[in-house]
């Protein structure tokens, strides 16, 4: 997996912890993305079910400013971390081609499924290949 790093959006000045070992989607949004409004509450949801289990959501905003990202978030409120990707070093490392495009990330760091664009059949899958890897054995 590319490297995840960047400031946070939703917590200034706390860094993302390492992720390694975990079960992580990568989900490249943005505040104009009209999928977004239905992906993020439902990726909200999946994070909280199985964050227990060893899975987390790392929402990377592809906004061109910081405020519009803001304005968003009072709307769509998540509690997975949210950091912001300025340089477009994260998008190019995965080669994000739509919006909002979602990686799927097993234990080892492998991605393992890609998601572009979301719909109600995406959820459904998302959840399956979720619950799939957690059950995979840690490294």
């Amino acid at each position: 997996m590319p490297t995840v790093r960047g400031p946070r959006l939703d917590k200034p000045g706390v860094t993302l912890p390492p992720v390694r070992g975990q079960v992580v989607y990568v989900d490249f949004w943005a505040s104009w993305c009209v999928p977004c409004r239905q992906s993020m509450p439902i990726l909200d949801a999946m994070y909280k079910k199985h964050g227990a289990a060893g899975f987390t959501v790392v929402g990377v905003n592809k906004d061109v400013t910081e405020a519009d990202a803001r304005r968003f978030l009072q709307q769509v409120k998540v509690d997975f971390p949210l950091i912001t990707d300025d340089a477009d070093l994260i998008a190019r490392a995965f080669d994000v081609k739509a919006m909002p495009s979602g990686y799927l990330v097993d234990r080892k760091g492998v991605v393992r499924q890609v998601h572009r664009g979301f719909t109600s059949q995406t959820a459904g899958a998302l959840e399956a290949q979720i619950m799939k890897l957690l059950g995979e054995a840690a490294p």
